[in-house]
């Protein structure tokens, strides 16, 4: 089994450090208001500062034998600290103080506001991948890595570390079978693998706060926690990659994930001295599909490229809060709904048998036996917080698209790129406020047309419909998520490198993102963001409009 090896090792350190000093004057002649009422002025400074060190050493080995049978094995290990620390302290100058003299030990100790806090997050890895190949066509890959993450080390955490492992095997179907010369080449894979996340910091080891604003230490807020888990997602996933009819490839991905011990608030009772209970339960599975499409036509001076690609996931609660056993009062509690977070009426709910997306009305308007909107005697419409509530749909998309062009014609390029959101629903409070005061354009529209028309023929005057919905009743604010936008395109032109005495390739550029609309019903953009938040996704109040930007790029490559 003779045969030929690489061995070889690299690793790396990466340090960032910064620090970060502030200092705030106010003067005695600026306005009390400011000052907190101070004559003499107010002062604050503040000092941050944040470390970060990353290091690993990796070694490969890379073994090839006369049999037939390859091996390339990655061992290694990485270390990652992050600290952080802040220290603030601010407020107005004693009045039997010095005007203007700007220190510490000059401001008032009872409306002084000092705030400190900082954290340390240490995360020590070890890991290893081995692939076993057979002819270059039969492949099994393995790997391994196990995390000891400080969040994990505290009086209250049972597993010190976490391990997750994968597995894999390819088949190159092409090496393998006689395919029609139509296709030159296709694998065949799938794999498994199981990763783990720890929980927040300060979990296992609670702590106690300092309320600067009072300047006094607060109660524990949260129960302590016992038998604490890792996070811990499981997937599978099966997928095809193939090249065909010389200038097309296809590769299609099938995958099945499923998510437990997620650390969350069910907003359940605690005692006195505690403000909230954390526990660990859960099970979320995502399903969905990958596929890509390609291709590449090239000519002599001509060339022209095009890949579309689609993605579809399916979210689902599988388990919510089951005979969980409640640490105080010792007895088992399960909860068939959560409410996690909204924007006033609008909330996201969380359902065995939903979706993590799910967003939900608590209030309709007031209906009569026939399920018609009432209009009382004044020809007023009424809202109704005593309603089941109304499923508004999911702001999660049921697929996303794109389609990407790039050609070039001897020194000349040109690209662009076409996305699309296809479903999901975004609700938009704006609205319903603009209409609320008339200064929409849909509240103009209903005066001039003479009022609202409901359930199907009944007419409701414009300005008492709207002061009423617009309060707000979201399903008459709740717009479909689906959109179409050419999302970039640019054109550039390749310096011919002799200009330059053969010393550098110079490409100038002009560049566009986010240009244009070419289908959007919702009166934003879907895809603005107020917060990265996972519960406060497609809900617009005021938020700033989405950004279009065109820029100039020059590339100079000796």
């Amino acid at each position: 089994m003779a045969g030929r090896g690489v061995t070889n090792f690299a690793g790396k350190v990466r340090i960032d450090n910064s620090t970060t000093h502030a200092e705030g004057k106010l003067y005695a002649s600026s306005h009390k208001t400011l000052t907190s009422g101070s004559d003499n002025g107010y002062y604050g400074v503040s000092k941050i500062e944040a470390k970060q060190t990353y290091a690993n050493i990796l070694m490969n080995i890379d073994r090839d034998f006369n049999s037939g049978i390859s091996l390339h094995t990655n061992i290694g290990a990485s270390y990652s600290d992050m600290k952080y620390d802040r220290l603030n302290v601010n407020g107005p100058i004693q009045n039997d103080g010095l005007p203007n003299v700007f220190t510490v030990s000059q401001l008032d100790d009872l409306t002084t506001i000092r705030d400190q806090t900082g954290w340390h997050d240490q995360i020590q890895s070890v890991f290893a991948s081995a692939e076993l190949g057979y002819r270059d066509a039969y492949f099994l890959t393995l790997t391994g890595r196990n995390d000891w993450a400080s969040q994990l080390a505290g009086l209250h955490s049972n597993a010190k570390s976490f391990f997750y492992p994968s597995i894999g095997a390819s088949f190159v179907l092409s090496e393998i079978f006689s395919l029609p010369e139509q296709i030159e080449y296709a694998k065949l894979r799938a794999s498994f693998a199981s990763v783990g996340t720890p929980f927040e910091r300060f979990f296992a080891n609670p702590t106690y706060g300092f309320a600067g604003s009072n300047n006094a230490w607060e109660t524990q807020s949260s129960y302590p926690m016992y038998d604490l888990k890792p996070e811990t997602t499981e997937s599978f996933e099966v997928g095809l990659s193939t090249r065909f009819l010389k200038y097309f490839n296809i590769d299609f991905t099938y995958y099945k994930a499923r998510t437990f011990n997620q650390t969350f608030n069910p907003h359940i009772s605690v005692s006195a001295g505690y403000s909230s209970l954390y526990i660990q339960t859960g099970n979320v599975q995502n399903e969905g599909i990958e596929l890509a499409l390609g291709c590449e036509i090239g000519l002599t001076d001509f060339k022209w490229t095009s890949n579309f690609t689609l993605s579809k996931n399916k979210n689902k609660i599988i388990k919510l809060v089951d005979n969980f056993y409640h640490a105080e009062t010792g007895k088992a509690i399960s909860k068939d709904e959560l409410d996690v977070g909204g924007l006033n009426s609008a909330r996201f709910i969380l359902k065995e048998g939903g979706t993590l997306g799910d967003l939900y009305s608590t209030v309709d308007l007031v209906r009569d036996s026939e399920g018609d909107i009432f209009i009382n005697e004044e020809g007023n419409v009424m809202i109704d917080k005593t309603v089941d509530k109304i499923l508004l749909g999911s702001v999660l998309p049921k697929a996303n698209l794109g389609w990407r062009n790039d050609f070039r014609y001897k020194n000349f390029n040109l690209g662009f790129l076409i996305s699309a959101r296809l479903g999901g629903v975004v609700y938009s409070e704006t609205q319903a406020i603009l209409d609320r005061y008339g200064v929409s354009k849909a509240s103009a529209d209903a005066r001039d047309n003479g009022g609202v028309i409901i359930n199907g023929s009944d007419v409701v005057n414009a300005q008492k419909w709207y002061e009423t919905v617009g309060k707000v009743v979201p399903q008459y604010y709740t717009y479909s998520a689906t959109n179409v936008r050419l999302q970039e395109a640019s054109i550039g032109y390749n310096i011919p490198k002799k200009i330059f005495f053969n010393a550098a390739n110079v490409t100038l550029s002009i560049v566009g993102r986010n240009l244009f609309m070419f289908y959007c019903k919702a009166p934003f953009d879907p895809e603005t963001v107020a917060t990265t938040g996972n519960y406060y996704q497609g809900l617009d109040k005021f938020m700033m409009p989405s950004l279009s930007s065109i820029g100039f790029n020059a590339r100079i490559k000796f």
